[in-house]
């Protein structure tokens, strides 16, 4: 290893079996620079672009990969020591201003970035944060933790993709952190990857049975999809957990809302005695569609497009709230809408597409996906759709190759998985096929798609 201060280590410890790479930890690991890039690039990930040296270390079970800064500066490790004892008396400002002049001193340490980014996350100052974590992982791929809160300061920006590939790499190194898959079901759910979320937000409650927040996302992806028998175990279970908690306040106001299909007497009686402001009736149709009772929510958006007709976020809002009460031909209408005010906004044609899909008209399913793509949006779930209308419509390479991409972007679409299989069987490639539905039917969760891959595998291994 080159000279460097041995003051400072960082270290990652990783098991072998978690990784495809066949490694055997009872022989002499890399000494050889080359192989040492080979194996952290296979395992890590690690930048193509990264140059500095390291070493790799066979500890009985684990492979450990020690890495230290180029130097150590005393003014700067001064100034560090100095901002952490300010920032545990939540002098922050002051703390900010010590690393930041740290990094200057000093920048190739990561300790000071890492810290200044923890300090502007808990200021809320996300897009800080989100330089300074990146930095980190720049100066230091082997510098894990950064991951988790990287991945949360995208996720308070809104930034989904960006911020469940950090959590999928927090995971990857950190499989004992329930924080790290509840955030990731929570991106999943918010992205509606929803088996996706499930399997997350089980994974955490594996790992913190007495977590009400993994119960809570649980519910809601539930409530979404219209299991309401489900949604409401999950929901009685954050009761429990959190008594007479915010959440609990929360699950027992979804309850009765998934237990009534029509509004009550008291709930037009509310209605009548609020004021003209369109921004009340948002807000109330919001509270209302979050709690799932989207009956309400679209009567309250009706209420506010009512004033404000030129609103195309509410239109969606209103799509939204009209497919999930079951009414996807009115959903239709507002979708349409929203994208006639503002038609260059990807994601209002992305819905479009999923109410085609519903509404079993694969042609326009491709048009709404290919005006979403020019867009910007080409997300896992487009493709899958995308793929999923070409194979309804007979065109299965195409279909194959679509629903590849899908895969592509998200190793856990089940329903991309499902129709490349199927596209497969119709090219007689059925050994590819077996493959996609030997996954699925091996999914943890329960789900209809898992139960349709199975007894395919099944009809189809029978017959050989």
């Amino acid at each position: 290893m080159n000279q460097k201060s041995s003051e400072k280590t960082i270290t990652i410890a990783l098991k072998p079996e978690w990784f495809k790479s066949r490694i055997d930890t009872t022989k002499k690991p890399p000494g050889n620079k080359d192989d040492k890039y080979k194996m952290a690039r296979e395992i890590i990930d690690l930048p193509v672009n990264f140059s500095d040296d390291f070493d790799v270390v066979y500890d009985k079970d684990q492979i450990l990969f020690k890495w230290q800064p180029q130097k150590i500066d005393a003014e700067a490790e001064s100034l560090h020591k100095n901002a952490l004892a300010l920032a545990r008396k939540g002098n922050l400002d002051e703390a900010i201003s010590k690393w930041a002049e740290a990094t200057r001193l000093n920048p190739s340490d990561p300790d000071y970035f890492f810290n200044l980014g923890i300090a502007c996350f808990e200021k809320k100052s996300y897009q800080d944060s989100v330089d300074n974590l990146t930095r980190v992982i720049a100066i230091c791929p082997f510098y894990v933790k950064a991951h988790l809160i990287l991945g949360t300061a995208l996720l308070k920006l809104r930034k989904f993709e960006f911020a469940k590939n950090h959590f999928i790499k927090s995971i990857k190194f950190n499989k004992s952190n329930a924080l790290s898959f509840l955030n990731l079901g929570a991106v999943h759910s918010i992205l509606k990857e929803y088996d996706d979320g499930i399997a997350m937000f089980q994974e955490a409650i594996k790992l913190a049975p007495k977590e009400p927040r993994a119960y809570l996302g649980l519910a809601k992806i539930y409530a979404t999809v219209g299991d309401s028998k489900k949604a409401n175990t999950f929901f009685k279970k954050v009761i429990e957990l959190d008594n007479k908690g915010n959440l609990a306040n929360y699950a027992k106001k979804c309850i009765v809302a998934n237990g009534s299909k029509n509004l009550s007497s008291q709930d037009m009686a509310d209605i009548k005695k609020m004021s003209g402001n369109p921004e009340d009736f948002y807000s109330e149709g919001y509270r209302q569609y979050i709690s799932g009772n989207y009956e309400k929510a679209e009567m309250m958006y009706k209420k506010y497009l009512s004033i404000k007709q030129d609103d195309d976020f509410v239109w969606f809002a209103l799509g939204e709230a009209q497919l999930r009460s079951g009414d996807p031909e009115s959903a239709l209408e507002s979708f349409k809408k929203a994208i006639k005010i503002y038609p260059r906004k990807a994601l209002y044609l992305k819905e479009l597409a999923i109410v085609f899909d519903k509404l079993n008209k694969p042609d326009k399913v491709i048009a709404a996906i290919s005006k979403a793509k020019e867009y910007g949006k080409t997300d896992s779930i487009g493709y899958s759709l995308w793929g999923k209308a070409l194979f309804q419509q007979g065109n299965y390479e195409e279909a194959v190759m679509i629903l590849e991409q899908a895969i592509k972007s998200n190793q856990n679409n089940f329903l991309a998985k499902y129709y490349i299989a199927e596209a497969l069987l119709k090219l007689d490639d059925v050994d590819s096929a077996l493959d996609y539905l030997y996954d699925l039917k091996e999914v943890k969760i329960n789900t209809p798609l898992k139960e349709r891959a199975r007894q395919l595998f099944t009809k189809l291994t029978e017959k050989e």
